[in-house]
């Protein structure tokens, strides 16, 4: 398999996994944070008519309930469009989505200009005004970790295509063939692989050509010296014998 095959491949793998961790850590705490505060966390009760002076956030959702059998009217001083109350019949949800035993969910109030607002409550009854922030890590967390899914598919299917289009190319390894005093053939670092007269010798697993046909061995040449009709010199100032002359 081709090194950048791989890398894809592990790449992807590992986007995956960080991506579902990531993502079902967030989620786990935001889930958490929903289950155990439903109707979110009370801020103030009171008793209409009453009025009620605090710091709104951005991200937060401010829901106003009255006990049951009552009636409460519920303005933002200096309110406008995007700074108001938005009653229950105007909302997606019915006004029975939110459920809290002895008392009923009037609307909630939504800002987009984060500071201290005040709220007028007119009518009869008490009141209750609860909050629930926006776990702004545990939504990050969520959405990142969406966004690592999808993307780890693409890393993984780009590896895929690599699979077949990307071959692994092995380098050729050559081997020096080296002829010793006693006639044995040997790579270098390596054990004989030839005597004289043998298997032909491979090179990068392949017979060489040099040796593709059987080459003929030779012998070595023995010099003889003859000795015969040799005349040798005087021994000793000694004469040489009489050839009858």
């Amino acid at each position: 398999m081709h090194i950048m095959t791989k890398v894809t491949l592990g790449l992807g793998v590992a986007l995956l996994i960080g991506s579902v961790i990531l993502a079902v850590i967030g989620g786990g705490s935001t889930v958490a944070d929903l289950a155990e505060n439903p109707n979110g966390v009370e801020v103030w009760s009171g008793t209409a008519p009453d009025t009620y002076q605090g710091n709104f956030d951005v991200m937060g959702s401010y829901f106003v309930f009255v006990e049951d059998g009552e009636t409460v009217d519920v303005t933002l001083v200096g309110g406008d469009v995007d700074n108001r109350f938005i009653p229950c019949e105007e909302e997606p949800n019915d006004c029975d989505w939110y459920d809290w035993a002895g008392h009923t969910y009037v609307g909630q109030i939504v800002v987009f200009t984060p500071g201290t607002w005040e709220v007028e409550l007119n009518g009869t009854g008490g009141v209750v005004l609860t909050e629930q922030v926006v776990d702004i890590g545990g939504v990050m967390s969520i959405f990142g970790g969406m966004v690592g899914f999808c993307c780890s598919f693409c890393v993984i299917g780009l590896g895929v295509i690599f699979i077949f289009t990307l071959k692994d190319n092995k380098a050729q390894q050559g081997v020096m063939m080296v002829q010793q005093a006693d006639g044995t053939i040997q790579p270098v670092g390596g054990m004989p692989m030839q005597q004289p007269g043998g298997a032909s010798p491979l090179v990068g697993g392949a017979v060489h050509p040099a040796f593709a046909t059987e080459q003929p061995t030779t012998q070595p040449l023995q010099q003889q010296t003859s000795q015969q009709g040799q005349i040798l010199p005087p021994i000793g100032g000694q004469q040489p014998p009489n050839q009858g002359f």
